[in-house]
């Protein structure tokens, strides 16, 4: 465990809340920030091939009347299907 360096001085913040009289860091001095080297991360962000797979489908916004909602989604429900599923079979145009 560190010992503390007794440092006698308040904290002293700017107006965004930041700390501006900071000497250390628990007694061990703080690095030169023009000196320093940051490194970019390795790991996280998107990976090529990951996400959902394109099914080719595309989306279409209908407007239907309340009776044709509660009809499609009975038929769905009924059936163990999607909406979209019993929609696509109905519309389909021979």
């Amino acid at each position: 465990m560190k010992k503390h360096n007794g440092n006698p001085n308040k904290p002293a913040f700017d107006a965004e809340g930041y700390q501006v009289n900071i000497q250390d860091l628990n007694g061990e001095a703080l690095p030169d920030p023009a000196r320093l080297q940051f490194k970019p991360f390795k790991h996280g962000g998107a990976r090529s091939g990951a996400g959902r797979k394109p099914v080719g489908r595309k989306p279409v916004l209908l407007r239907l009347s309340p009776t044709v909602i509660a009809t499609l989604r009975a038929k769905a429900k009924a059936e163990h299907k999607t909406l979209s599923a019993v929609a696509e079979e109905r519309l389909v145009l021979a």
